[in-house]
């Protein structure tokens, strides 16, 4: 099952979002940069260890109701019709 992923700048750990899920063994669909609240969201994760360092946390998020909010109609539907 995959998973949504929200990374804060401020309280997660330093470097490169995308390069720190990496070393995490942590693979995505989807990367959005939220500049304006100062994070990254990651959709459809998976290989998500049971233990995230501080900062990262998983979320329940509706793809659906992010359009407009750094997701497209387009993205959002291939989030959630995404099939691992």
């Amino acid at each position: 099952m995959t998973k949504h992923i929200w990374y804060s700048m401020y309280s997660g750990p330093d470097g490169h979002p995308q390069m720190v899920m990496k070393a995490l063994g942590i693979t995505y669909q989807k990367a959005v940069p939220q500049s304006i609240a100062d994070g990254w969201q990651f959709y459809n994760c998976e290989n998500v260890p049971d233990i995230l360092p501080d900062g990262i946390v998983i979320k329940d998020w509706d793809p659906m109701e992010m359009i407009g909010f750094g997701l497209c109609q387009e993205d959002a539907e291939a989030i959630r019709d995404y099939k691992p």
